[in-house]
């Protein structure tokens, strides 16, 4: 038999997850994704993946690579500037959750912002960072 106390915790808990369950949602389908292949040390991306389907261009694209260990959030910092972050906290090694303007690690709270740079610990190092470059149709990040 349940005591009211415990009925209680598990009642009250049991609302907070579900009224939690929308707001993860909702974070989790925010960042596009897409897959790409490397050839020759380098990742393509259209530029239609930032506004295809939307109102507004989207701020980050994540892209995934099969062969690397993780994925690389890609910026758009205005119609020709990306920016290409390595999704590595250099704190301990977890992986960053992008959001728009800024990534933060899970693991230990360390939030970067959109250019990779440290904006709270703690982490002491920026993300890494690739060379990127574009033409008309393309987004180039050089490995």
């Amino acid at each position: 038999k349940m005591d009211r106390k415990t009925f209680l915790k598990l009642a009250g808990g049991s609302c907070l997850a579900i009224a939690g369950v929308p707001m993860l949602l909702t974070g989790c389908s925010s960042v596009h994704r897409v897959n790409t292949i490397a050839r020759d040390n380098r990742l393509t991306v259209s530029k239609q993946e930032f506004i295809a389907g939307v109102e507004k261009p989207r701020e980050v694209v994540l892209v995934r690579e099969l062969s690397l260990a993780f994925p690389i959030a890609l910026y758009r910092l205005s119609a020709d500037d990306y920016m290409a972050l390595w999704m590595e906290c250099t704190h301990q090694g977890c992986e960053v959750n992008a959001q728009p303007h800024y990534l933060v690690c899970p693991c230990h709270g360390s939030e970067f912002d959109a250019n990779g740079n440290v904006v709270q610990g703690p982490a002491e190092m920026n993300l890494k960072t690739f060379k990127v470059n574009t033409d008309h149709e393309n987004i180039f990040i050089y490995l």
